[in-house]
Formats: structure tokens, sequence, C-alpha cells
């Protein structure tokens, strides 16, 4: 090729030297904040796993229950003296003292069999009979026993098990005899940079499951997969229905608080934690003036309710419609192999090896979680 003069960059860049960074920056961010938080196998600890498996099971066992209801469609007449129809008879014993609206009665016979109590007349104490309407809650607030009678056997409470199952994350990698002899800007080994690649791919892979994860107890011909926190957490739902408020935090930590636990993370998509913020920033308390030297508040890294305080976690991979409220000593990650590579054996000019690691998630007590759903942003 002949070139005019003078000859430029532009005219003939064949023997001109790229500058090429030596350093490979990752252009999708790895964070799994969830992960981070609670720990890839934090569950073996906090449920004392002693052993391994691919099906992980908490033992848990609760208290008698103290409140059931009226079951009689026609409800209860305050002049009533017959049997008191309710959901559950089992949950009572003779000597309970129950609490129906205002009224108080105490237990004289359970019959378990038609679900009917039978009470030492109506209004004891100094409470008043009145007439009580189907489905009214009835709470169990002590007891008045007769002096020397025999002993009566109330509710026993079996211990459940919430179960999990394993999933098996995998990425194979596979790099030619060529590529590996090679020199390579920001790589000086292609098979162990693929491998160390895959494990963060993976991780985000690990914490998707804990939000999407279908339980699947598998078979031969159909793979095994680990449930999501959605698995667990059933008792406890505020429906948000639109845009994220503070009342639906406020709400769904009083139910919570009102079964027994204690959360301590709030769970959500940054997009919902900003139109969480955004609640602030619009805020008729929040005072800027001209002395100010910045528009707006703080980033929002706790929220604060009547019931406690709430650490915020940001996590990109929670879906946008779905907020978490979590007790964190009883949620975890459960590690059955943790992630490992190796090669695997030749065939043709190409070196062949895999990255694999087994988890699952745990979540205890469901009755100290919960979530917030239908948000909109």
């Amino acid at each position: 090729m002949v070139l005019d003069q003078p000859k430029t960059v532009y005219s003939d860049a064949t023997a001109q030297a790229r500058a090429i960074s030596d350093v490979i920056s990752m252009i999708d961010p790895r964070d799994t904040p969830l992960l981070a938080k609670l720990g890839l196998d934090g569950a073996r600890e906090k449920f004392k796993l002693n052993l391994d498996g691919y099906k992980i099971e908490i033992l848990e066992d609760s208290l008698d229950p103290l409140e059931d209801a009226i079951n009689d469609a026609a409800g209860w007449d305050g002049s009533d003296t017959e049997e008191l129809v309710v959901d559950d008879a089992s949950k009572f014993q003779d000597g309970y003292v129950i609490l129906v609206e205002d009224e108080k009665l105490v237990v004289k016979n359970v019959d378990t069999t038609n679900n009917f109590l039978e009470v030492y007349g109506r209004g004891f104490g100094d409470t008043t009979a009145a007439a009580h309407a189907d489905d009214t809650v009835i709470k169990i607030i002590g007891m008045a026993r007769l002096e020397g009678d025999d002993a009566d056997y109330g509710p026993i409470v079996d211990i459940s098990a919430p179960y999990n199952y394993t999933s098996i994350f995998q990425k194979a990698i596979k790099v030619s005899g060529t590529l590996q002899a090679i020199s390579q800007h920001g790589i000086d080994d292609e098979f162990i940079y693929q491998a160390n690649k895959a494990v963060p791919h993976l991780l985000r892979l690990v914490e998707r499951m804990a939000f999407y994860g279908e339980r699947v107890v598998g078979n031969a011909s159909s793979p095994r997969s680990a449930g999501g926190l959605g698995v667990f957490i059933t008792d406890n739902v505020v429906a948000a229905g639109g845009a994220i408020a503070k009342s639906h935090v406020d709400s769904l930590m009083e139910e919570i608080i009102m079964d027994g636990g204690y959360p301590d993370l709030l769970v959500m998509n940054p997009r919902v934690a900003n139109d969480l913020r955004a609640l602030l920033d619009s805020s008729s308390f929040v005072r800027v003036s001209q002395d100010e030297n910045k528009l707006g508040v703080d980033a929002i890294e706790r929220v604060m309710t009547q019931y406690g305080e709430l650490e915020l976690v940001m996590d990109r991979w929670c879906p946008t419609d779905t907020a978490y409220v979590l007790q964190s000593d009883k949620v975890g990650f459960y590690s059955l192999r943790n992630f490992e590579s190796y090669e695997l054996a030749r065939s043709g000019d190409s070196l062949k090896g895999e990255v694999v690691g087994e988890f699952s998630i745990l979540a205890a007590n469901d009755k100290a979680h919960g979530k917030i759903t239908g948000i909109t942003t």
C-alpha cells in the first residue's frame, strides 16, 4: 500500500501498539448483601446442625396456645348456660379462666369430641353475661380450680420440623490448550481465572435462591431444589397494594411482636428503599434553611418503629414487589458443600474443570418473621 505524505495515525495503523490495561475490571457488581449479613453457613451454628444431609430439618416446639374462637353460627346468647362451642376444645382444660369480650368464665368440663366447653355459670366474678357472636376470640387468662380436685390434662403441643432441601450450584470450565499457553493481559492462568470468576457468579444465584427458590425433593429424573424465604414466612403478611409506606413496616412489626418475635432486619430492593427514603425527603418534619449546604437528608440505614429498630439491607436481587422483615438469629444459609474447583478428565486439546457447591436456606419460627407484599415502585 502506497501512502500520501504526511503519514498519520489514521492512514496506517498496522504497526501501532495498543495501550491495554493489565488489570481486568469486572463490570457487574458482585454484591450479595444477604449472604454477607447472614453468612454462607450461618444456619449450622444457629440451629446446631451437627449432621450433614441434602434434607435439613429444624426441630421446633411451642408453649400451649392461649386463644381460640367461638364456632357457632348462631352465636352464644347472654342467657345461655349450655355448652360453648369452640374451634378447638383441645386447647382448654378444666379450671381455665377465659375471657370472651368483657365476660369472664371458668371452664368446668372439656369435650374434645364435639368441641364444646361447659362452664361454671355465666359472668364469673364481677363480669356480666352477654351475647357473643360467632368467631369471637376466646382468651385464656388464668386458672381457678376446685380445691382438692383431681388432676386435669390439658393440651400438648407436638414438636414440628420445618425443613428444606439443598440445591447444587455448578459451572463448568473449558479452556483450549493454546489459550492456556499464551500470554494475556491481566490473566496469568486462564483456567484459574475462569474458576475464580465462576464463584461470585454462583454466589449471586445462591442469593437469588433466597428470594425465588422452590422447595422440591427431586429424584432420579427431577432436580432437587431449595425453597426460598417464602416457603417459611407465611404467618405475618401485610399487603401494601401500592408504594411502600412507613405504616406498612409499622403494621408488620406490630403483628410480629404480638406473635412473640423480635426482628432486626428489613430486606428490600434498592428501588423500594428509595421510595421509603422519598417519604422522609418530602416530610414536613424535615426543615431546610438557607444556612444548609445540602439538599435532602442522610441515607436511611435503620428504620425506627414503636416495636424496635430494623437494619436496612438493600438487596438488588430482592423482588421489587416484596420486602422481608427478619429476625437474623433465626434465619441462615446452610452449606453442605462449599464451592470447590477441580479439573476433569482430559479429552482433546483442552483443559476442563468445574466449580461445584451445594447450599440451602433455613428460617426457624415462622412467627418471628414477616413480609410486605404487593409493593409497586
